[in-house]
């Protein structure tokens, strides 16, 4: 885990009440059951983490919560099974943000951390996630995969970005 430093105090305050309320409600209860005691600090450290830069908690995004999950919650010191879990709980508690309207777009977002939970799960246990190309790198001189038989150079290589 690495440190950007202490967040505002306000969003300090932020993410805490945010936690604290979401730990009160129902939908918190199987999620949290399975974290066990260490439910709040996850939950604080994923937000701590999503909010680097100062970024508000109810604006971040998906790259944030990418950030905050393999970054920082993956580095805690916690017992494998307990880290098993912590997706769910991460997923639950961006729902019922969302639900409060504390947070729009929360599901999506959840649906990220579900997305993301084998590789997740991987950095936690410490095995080094690679990223694998899909498909042979096209270079500039290659001819364009959209078939126009010019070079990717001078067809869609500007199109793409």
């Amino acid at each position: 885990m690495h440190d950007h430093g202490p967040l505002p105090p306000h969003l300090q305050e932020t993410i805490e009440l945010w936690v604290s309320d979401f730990l009160e409600r129902p939908a918190a209860a199987e999620p949290a059951g399975r974290v066990g005691t260490n439910a709040g600090p996850v939950l604080v450290a994923f937000f701590e983490g999503a909010c680097h830069g100062g970024t508000p908690p109810a604006d971040i995004e998906g790259h944030d919560v990418a950030h905050a999950m393999f970054d920082h919650v993956a580095a805690l010191q916690l017992p494998l099974p307990v880290h098993d879990a912590v997706p769910a709980l991460v997923s639950a508690f961006l729902i019922d943000l969302e639900e409060v309207g504390r947070l729009a777009g929360g599901r999506e977002l959840a649906s990220q951390v579900r997305a993301s939970t084998p590789a997740y799960k991987d950095r936690a246990a410490g095995r080094v996630v690679q990223d694998v190309r899909p498909a042979a790198k096209i270079g500039r001189n290659d001819p364009c995969p959209c078939g126009s038989g010019t070079k990717y150079k001078r067809c869609c290589m500007n199109t793409l970005g």
